[in-house]
């Protein structure tokens, strides 16, 4: 007998929007039926390489026979899509940050209780074997209890100069602490309390994009507090897109984690660089197999029940913790999370 399929559709086919349509076209469990995205040649190109129906309207997307909807807009466009397809009975995953305001958040959460339906944010890192370990070392006590940690991830210019065409509207604190905040919450198994951050606008604002530069937040947690650190300024001449640390001091231990090298050095008098990434990851930045956990993830919850992994309350938390820094920053003071939600 054949299995029964999940029937899925992708609205925004960009970068990452295709590859959560390629993600679903390669599940045995799932079919892709549709992609949508604003651009009419760029949901041509993506349906034809997928074989499924390309559309420019919500409205078509929300009458598909689709049960599962992945929402790969922008950090800024997640709120109108995702509504529409709740009210359209749609299962939904959404790229991270669920929203970039706390209330908008809530009013998705509360319409995906109110209708029924399933809701997960794709924190790709939490499907990551090595974070994975570093949780299930924190959890069986083998830094004693988590005291203080430090999470810094940062970006080359050429994130926000080049790969995006809406930095302005995001920023890496939408960008990067999504990740970084969520990661450590879940690690830790702990909520965040209260948010005391600074900004620096200045390298970007000079190049005409309205995006911080760099951001340091201070979270106090239930029983221990973090330094998160982001920057959308790293020179291009960094040999990697991303870099990342983590170091977690527990009261009888110590975690710490590198990702800035891949374990892949080119030096090449060619392309005058020394890189961690291929050159062709720059022009189109591929995520690794695991990162598509939350889709998978969903589409098992549909055929075998269960809730997902990744709640819609873990992304609620998490924009409320973002938001919380901005507030911060403006105001010069400390910020709590419950002042948000």
């Amino acid at each position: 007998m054949t299995e029964q399929r999940v029937r899925t559709a992708v609205i925004g086919v960009g970068l990452i929007g295709e590859q959560h349509a390629e993600a679903f076209a390669a599940n045995p469990r799932a079919e892709l039926v549709m992609v949508c995205d604003a651009n009419p040649e760029r949901a041509q190109t993506v349906a034809a390489r997928f074989g499924c129906v390309a559309t420019s309207s919500l409205a078509d997307v929300a009458a598909s026979d689709a049960e599962v909807v992945a929402i790969a807009t922008p950090d800024f466009a997640h709120h109108d899509p995702a509504m529409a397809m709740l009210h359209a009975g749609k299962h939904l995953v959404i790229e991270k940050p669920l929203t970039t305001t706390t209330a908008e958040g809530v009013e998705i959460v509360n319409l995906a209780r109110q209708k029924g339906l399933k809701l997960t944010i794709n924190l790709g890192n939490r499907w990551s074997s090595q974070f994975t370990n570093i949780r299930n070392s924190v959890q069986a006590g083998e830094i004693g209890e988590p005291v203080f940690a430090y999470y810094r991830t940062s970006d080359s210019l050429y994130v926000p100069t080049k790969m995006l065409s809406w930095g302005a509207k995001s920023g890496p604190q939408w960008f990067l602490f999504a990740h970084t905040m969520d990661m450590l919450r879940w690690i830790i198994g702990q909520e965040a309390i209260e948010v005391y951050a600074m900004g620096e606008k200045r390298v970007l604002a000079g190049r005409g994009i309205d995006a911080f530069d760099a951001i340091q937040a201070m979270v106090k947690f239930e029983r221990s507090f973090a330094t998160f650190e982001s920057s959308w300024i790293v020179p291009e001449a960094y040999p990697s897109i991303v870099e990342s640390l983590l170091t977690i001091n527990g009261s009888e231990g110590r975690l710490q984690v590198s990702s800035g090298n891949q374990a892949f050095e080119l030096t090449s008098d060619t392309l005058g660089r020394h890189l961690h990434d291929r050159p062709a990851k720059w022009s189109h930045y591929r995520m690794p197999d695991f990162w598509w956990g939350a889709g998978r993830n969903l589409i098992d919850c549909l055929l075998d029940g269960g809730e997902p992994a990744i709640s819609a309350e873990d992304g609620l938390r998490v924009v409320a913790m973002i938001e919380a820094t901005e507030r911060s920053i403006a105001t010069g003071k400390p910020v709590s999370i419950d002042s948000l939600l």
